[in-house]
């Protein structure tokens, strides 16, 4: 009898994460928990912490035509264009510093993935006439006039995991070079960070690589409303609970909230885990 022959998984098992320090005592108590909650639930990955000096270096040495890019943004900005770069060279999974893996990865992310994209907002029933007021020059679209001012689904960019290459990441990288020279965020929406290089470019180009292959967004939340994931082209999509407690737990206390949010958070968190 043959001896069946394993292949490697598309996506890497390497674990990447940012944070300003990777000195576990100047981090909140319940950030050390869940930092150690990723190798803990997943011994066979590598995982990569890295800080602020770390992250410049790897843009030096690795992506020098983005680096000025890079110096022009603000901290938060920084860390959503490093992710998207690391991820597209090495391949692999990113999660924020204020995640806990509450599911091993092996369970929900299958060898023959190429990517597994989580959903971050569902506002179909919402606002379910919402139509485009204007495109950015990268191609994202928007409506200012509404309380939801940006498309109606929106994809996680706090825990994604990609292959090696993909061209969700490289196109993302290339949106935010055209927005930060884009006069709607240097001069009239300067503070829109989600769109400008966080949750919100990143949605833009899923939005056009579904359509490219017959899909669209509302459709494919539809399908994740009454399963738990759905492939298409390599990608798995997986449904809102996936990422927001249920193989993943996103506390969502990022350092660009007021410090007001932040203040509460710290009163709050010894009780989370």
């Amino acid at each position: 009898m043959e001896r069946a022959i394993s292949t490697p998984p598309h996506i890497p098992r390497r674990i990447f994460q940012t944070w300003k320090t990777k000195h576990p005592a100047e981090m909140e108590r319940p950030m050390r928990r869940w930092v150690a909650s990723w190798p803990q639930r997943n011994p066979d990955w590598q995982v990569n912490f890295c800080d602020d000096a770390d992250c410049l270096a790897f843009l030096r040495e690795t992506f020098p035509e983005h680096l000025d890019t890079y110096l022009s943004l603000n901290p938060v900005e920084r860390a959503d264009l490093w992710r998207y770069l690391v991820v597209l060279h090495y391949g692999g999974l990113y999660t924020d510093a204020d995640t806990t893996c509450r599911t091993p990865l092996s369970d929900w992310i299958a060898p023959g993935d190429e990517a597994v994209i989580g959903i971050d907002g569902d506002y179909l029933d919402r606002f379910p006439n919402w139509q485009p007021e204007g495109h950015l020059r990268s191609g994202g679209a928007y409506n200012l006039s509404l309380w939801w001012k940006d498309n109606i689904v929106a994809f996680s960019n706090w825990t994604f995991a990609f292959r090696p290459g993909h061209p969700i990441l490289a196109e993302t990288v290339a949106r935010i070079e055209t927005n930060v020279a884009d006069p709607f965020f240097t001069h009239d929406h300067p503070d829109w960070t989600i769109k400008k290089t966080g949750p919100g470019v990143f949605t833009d180009v899923i939005y056009d690589w579904l359509q490219a292959r017959g899909h669209t967004a509302p459709d494919l939340v539809r399908q994740l409303r009454k399963k738990r994931s759905v492939v298409i082209d390599g990608v798995r999509f997986v449904d809102r609970p996936a990422l927001h407690h249920r193989e993943v737990m996103h506390f969502g206390m990022g350092s660009w909230k007021p410090m007001s949010v932040i203040v509460v958070w710290r009163r709050l968190s010894r009780h989370w885990r």
